[in-house]
């Protein structure tokens, strides 16, 4: 992938995918923007080079680095299932540099499970951002921070009587929307999320993502360009889409 252009909006991504033969287009729904604003911000604003090294301002609000998943699917258990494994440091501590933390949350829990404390400990790594299956709070820190944060929901409860982390790294499933299919992510995939929505790319797609994503982008400028002269859709669409 060149080092001198972006990389694309979620929406086309998911287009690309789709086209590429994945039903659900990698798309996780209903999991939105809180920070830095509510669902605000660039769709086509950051670029990582080989998706490690950002080379863009910090806020910008689209990321797409790989995933780091914190635990295996539910990502975050109940307190009380004790059998259940245990990490041998915290989450937020085993995050590397350049990645994007995913957590999945129980969906009968309504506690939250990333805060302002975590949000101050993932910036210190060099974490990009969180995406939460599930719920967050302290809103004010999150966005004073800058710090992008995604979710389902919030919660003015925290996780330490509810629910903990479990084994560090291993694949996760998110489902927060139960008409559409789940999406499992893996280590190393690759997370485009901006203030329209998350995607999620599997690795072994990427190069055919970002073919798909600079032909079907140029056609879409093209359509845009001719839309604002005056032209049709209809006949827009016929000339440039075919």
């Amino acid at each position: 992938m060149s080092s001198e252009q972006p990389f694309y909006a979620s929406c086309d991504v998911a287009d690309a995918l789709l086209a590429l033969g994945l039903p659900h287009g990698g798309y996780i729904p209903d999991i939105h923007l809180w920070s830095p604003e509510f669902k605000a911000g660039n769709t086509r604003g950051i670029y990582c080079r080989d998706f490690r090294e950002p080379i863009a301002p910090a806020l910008v609000l689209l990321l797409t680095v790989p995933a780091f998943i914190p635990p295996q699917p539910p990502s975050m258990v109940s307190v009380k299932e004790t059998d259940a494994p245990k990490p041998d440091q915290h989450f937020v501590d085993a995050a590397p540099a350049g990645s994007v933390i995913c957590i999945s949350q129980p969906s009968n829990m309504v506690n939250a499970v990333w805060g302002g404390l975590m949000t101050a400990r993932a910036q210190a790594k060099g974490a990009l951002g969180v995406i939460v299956d599930g719920r967050i709070r302290d809103l004010n820190e999150q966005r004073e921070a800058g710090f992008p944060v995604f979710a389902k929901a919030t919660s003015i409860m925290g996780a330490g009587p509810f629910t903990r982390a479990s084994t560090l790294n291993a694949p996760i499933v998110m489902q927060p929307n139960p008409n559409h299919p789940p999406i499992t992510i893996h280590p190393g995939d690759y997370i485009v999320a901006d203030a329209d929505g998350i995607v999620v790319i599997p690795q072994a797609l990427l190069s055919e993502v970002e073919a798909r994503c600079k032909k079907s982008t140029a056609i879409d400028d093209q359509c845009m360009a001719a839309l604002k002269a005056g032209e049709s859709i209809a006949g827009t669409f016929k000339k440039y889409r075919g």
